[in-house]
């Protein structure tokens, strides 16, 4: 297990920095749409079942957990569509390569400041 962990850990941090990172939560974000995305499939999928299956599953959705999965989306969304209009910038325009980094500082930046707002309205239900 010790083994596993060392090696998880040399993964993440073998060259650090913001290009690394940006790479590792790009794929992160990407997988947690694609888990909603199966989510959310499965839960239309409960329609052929009938509007009581399919609406005491979305219950579950009202639950304080799955607010801040919720939350978890919206930043997932946010970040992988911004990251992935600056490696679409970076890509086509070779010259924007030495601000690589500004940029995903400015990704960073309005993700979380649009997580933040949305998170907001999002989780405001649980405290009104």
């Amino acid at each position: 297990m010790g083994q596993t962990i060392s090696s998880l850990w040399r993964g993440i941090t073998y060259r650090g920095r913001e290009g690394h990172y940006a790479f590792i939560l790009h794929r992160l974000a990407g997988l947690g749409v694609l888990a909603f995305l199966v989510l959310h499939v499965f839960d239309i999928f409960l329609m052929a079942f009938g509007a009581n299956a399919f609406n005491d599953f979305l219950a579950l959705y009202t639950n304080p957990i799955a607010r801040l999965a919720e939350v978890g989306l919206i930043f997932g969304v946010v970040y992988h569509a911004f990251n992935g209009l600056r490696i679409i910038i970076i890509d086509f325009w070779p010259a924007t390569t030495v601000y690589s980094r500004q940029l995903w500082w400015l990704v960073v930046a309005i993700t979380l400041v649009l997580t933040a707002v949305a998170g907001f309205f999002t989780l405001r239900p649980l405290f009104v």
